[in-house]
């Protein structure tokens, strides 16, 4: 659900985080000036003001160290997404220099493979074992190197290079769906909007002034925009983190064109 927001054009997502953070946390300042009928003591003031700071700092903390880690990970697929391009290129380089008999239907092949990936694993509901179409394709494309007939030395040192690069294409392949996978827990949102709740709600020992009002709306702004953010990062395959799918579309294009269809021996 919460990803429904990344759905929207940026522009409009940010805004709506901003437009959040801004009245969740100028709302309860007013609505608490407005119930309160005294003015607290100077020594009521000092506990709030000590503890506002202290929770806002733990606050900060969290959210930096989320945001890092989140990034960090985002890094990491974008690392990962690259290095299977790069074993997609040396399959196709690989099949390119084959000249057999069986070469087309293997390039084919490897473009179902590229396709399946394209469009069914870059979802946000993907399996953590991947799409069951990209796992088939990949399975089909190994299984028919293997089976290639080797006759002659060059034939058998490229299939030995295909057969690696197909290992080295999994293993890139896992990492892209483990680091997918790996989601921000859901009891960090709760502890997020408690801490940013907590400290608002501590703002109450300041006058309803506007000047007050403003300040505080901008830190629910900043709050706000630093939410979606951490959103955004911990959602690669959607919204405006999205990682980008044209390297596999190049790919695709320019280098795994299709062939008239070969029956494999």
């Amino acid at each position: 659900m919460m990803t429904a927001i990344l759905e929207l054009p940026t522009w409009l997502g940010c805004g709506l985080a901003v437009l959040a953070g801004v009245v969740c946390s100028v709302l309860p300042l007013v609505a608490v000036r407005w119930f309160m009928t005294r003015e607290l003591n100077p020594k009521t003031r000092e506990v709030a003001e000590t503890v506002a700071v202290r929770v806002g700092t733990v606050h900060a903390l969290i959210l930096a160290l989320v945001f890092a880690e989140a990034q960090s990970t985002h890094t990491d697929l974008q690392q990962q997404a690259s290095k299977e391009v790069t074993a997609l290129e040396h399959v196709a380089l690989r099949l390119d220099q084959w000249n057999g008999p069986e070469e087309d239907a293997l390039i084919n092949q490897l473009a179902a493979y590229v396709r399946a990936v394209l469009q069914t694993e870059w979802q946000v509901s993907l399996h953590p074992d991947g799409s069951t179409a990209a796992k088939q394709a990949y399975n089909n494309l190994d299984a028919a190197i293997l089976d290639l007939p080797a006759d002659s030395p060059r034939q058998q040192a490229l299939r030995d290079r295909m057969i690696s690069d197909m290992d080295t294409l999994q293993e890139h392949r896992r990492d892209r769906l483990s680091l997918f996978h790996r989601a921000i827990p859901g009891l960090f949102w709760w502890m997020a909007l408690a801490g940013f709740a907590i400290t608002v709600l501590f703002f109450f020992v300041f006058p309803e002034t506007p000047l007050h009002i403003a300040m505080l709306g901008v830190y629910g702004a900043y709050t706000g925009l630093v939410l979606y953010f951490i959103l955004a990062l911990s959602h690669p395959y959607v919204g405006p983190a999205a990682i980008d799918t044209s390297p596999y579309e190049m790919v695709l294009e320019t280098e795994l064109s299709p062939r008239p269809s070969a029956a494999m021996p």
